[in-house]
């Protein structure tokens, strides 16, 4: 009954920890992809202050006429106090105005890539990639403006270094154990959260790379460079083509998720522990109840009084109650079974004094009425029939007139010639009716036999066996060691007896061989009302 209410419960958790857990997966790449689009705003907020001073400095009156001492005095000023620096070039690479140097101190001279050169001469203001300054000789990145000097068309940017960058990873309070990177159009590293100045200039991960290309924005399980198994987010600006990356290393993600997880999962097992509890103690005490009913059973089976429970369940209790109404019309049942048994033992023994009251009677009758006048013997066969008809009453009687084995039956009727017949068979049940009349034709094959076969010298023998076969029995009487008999001219009394009761009595068949050896008498009884297996009696 717990595991019943624990088991759906378990699932139905772990498919609410996994709806959780994917849940949370997709609240926090959103949250990650949010926060690179933060980094974008931010950067492009920065990148369009240092656009916005490019703007005011070309409007310089000192610019448009060419005074470059002028301007570069304007350009000093406007520069001081910020991150990077002001130049000014021709289109050819010359540098005509850099405040990185010393006033007066020779400019080396550089060209821009040509894509670059061909946005500034359609008046766009370009960011550029990662590059190598030739004055700072480091990493830097620059916006570029295109102007006109005395009517020619001159570059103006404004450079610095790629670190100054690195404020606005403190702005958007990025974690310490994520990393935030920005990267140019290139696919290389401009601005790091963690180890900038060791990665800066590097390209990102390749699988980063290929992910780059195929979208604008995304998450993708990855690598940094320095090999931590992440879970990164990248966004690409419209304006200027960087991308913006920030990974989460996925054991943070993972402590995260387990930590969402841990809480569900932590309030759903206190769920079930208190269900299981709940079940596991309603069990116990239907369990309880359930023995008990089980000992009461026992106990009212042997008679002995029931025993009342205190604080028992309404269904257990109405069991009990229909237990002991059940015990007691059972007890009744076996009273008046017990009474009617003690009637039917006494009207079975009225019944068999009565019986052998009559057998004797007519045995003095048979007596007195043709004792005097016996010539050939018929008055003693007379009376050897009795007392075989008496031995198979006797033995019915003992059974209470239920069923008496053909072995016993078979017994008690050649019990005189017991040392000259041998009796072998399986076990076989026979109703009285039919012990009756197996009993009658075993007495007048023995009476026979011991008249003219087998058991009318010593050394005869009679061998006696039956076996079932199929839906009969077969019995098979054989005498051997006897004169030769010889065939009756015409059947006797003892021959028709005997196929009488055979055919007519119990539904079989007689055959009487008298053969050189001996008589071989072939009995064939069908198992029908009359003659049972004792084995199907006792299924």
């Amino acid at each position: 009954m717990a595991m019943a209410l624990v088991i759906p419960a378990t699932i139905c958790m772990v498919l609410l920890v996994l709806g959780v857990y994917r849940e949370g997966r997709r609240n926090f790449e959103a949250q990650l992809i949010a926060t690179t689009r933060a980094l974008s705003v931010a950067t492009d907020r920065q990148l369009s202050q240092s656009a916005a001073l490019l703007a005011g400095l070309s409007t310089s009156s000192a610019l448009t006429s060419g005074d470059l001492s002028a301007f570069e005095r304007e350009a000093r000023q406007a520069a001081q106090g910020g991150a990077g620096w002001i130049m000014l070039s021709a289109f050819d690479g010359r540098q005509l105005v850099n405040t990185l140097a010393a006033p007066g101190a020779p400019l080396p001279h550089g060209a821009l890539p040509p894509q670059t050169l061909v946005m500034l001469r359609q008046g766009r203001t370009v960011v550029s990639n990662l590059t190598q300054g030739m004055l700072s000789r480091g990493p830097i990145i620059a916006i570029d403006r295109p102007v006109l000097v005395r009517g020619e068309p001159h570059i103006l940017s404004y450079i610095q270094n790629p670190r100054a960058l690195h404020s606005i990873f403190e702005a958007q309070h990025v974690p310490r154990s994520w990393t935030a990177s920005i990267v140019d159009r290139n696919g290389r590293l401009v601005a790091r959260s963690r180890d900038h100045d060791r990665m800066i200039g590097r390209h990102a991960s390749p699988d980063m790379r290929e992910a780059m290309s195929k979208a604008s924005e995304g998450v993708v399980f990855t690598k940094t460079l320095d090999g931590t198994p992440t879970l990164s987010a990248f966004s690409t600006a419209p304006l200027y083509g960087w991308t913006f990356i920030v990974g989460v290393p996925r054991r943070d993600l993972a402590t995260s998720m387990l930590r969402s997880m841990a809480m569900t999962g932590g309030f759903m097992g206190l769920l079930l522990v208190l269900g299981g509890a709940a079940a596991v103690q309603v069990s116990r005490r239907i369990a309880g109840d359930i023995r008990s009913l089980s000992l009461e059973a026992a106990a009212l089976a042997e008679g002995a009084p029931p025993a009342d429970r205190q604080h028992e369940l309404a269904e257990t209790l109405e069991v009990r109650q229909t237990l002991r109404g059940a015990a007691a019309e059972l007890r009744d049942r076996e009273a008046e079974r017990a009474r009617a048994s003690r009637r039917q033992q006494l009207m079975i023994h009225e019944l068999n004094h009565r019986v052998k009251n009559t057998l004797a009677t007519v045995q003095s009758l048979a007596w007195y009425s043709l004792g005097r006048s016996e010539q050939d013997g018929r008055v003693q066969v007379f009376f050897e029939r009795l007392s075989a008809l008496s031995r198979t009453h006797d033995l019915l009687s003992e059974r209470v007139w239920e069923d008496a084995e053909l072995r016993e039956v078979a017994a008690r009727t050649l019990a005189p010639y017991a040392s000259q017949v041998e009796a072998v068979g399986a076990d076989v049940g026979l109703t009285p009716n039919a012990a009756v009349n197996l009993s009658m034709v075993l007495h007048e094959l023995a009476t026979n036999a011991a008249k003219y076969g087998a058991l009318s010298r010593p050394e005869g023998r009679v061998h006696l066996a039956w076996t079932l076969q199929g839906d009969n029995i077969r019995l098979v009487w054989r005498e051997t060691g006897g004169p030769v008999p010889a065939p009756p001219g015409e059947a006797g009394f003892g021959q028709r007896l005997i196929r009488t009761a055979t055919t007519r009595d119990m539904g079989g068949s007689a055959d009487l061989d008298f053969t050189p050896e001996g008589l071989v008498a072939r009995l064939e009884i069908p198992l029908s009302a009359e003659v049972r297996d004792q084995s199907s009696v006792e299924a």
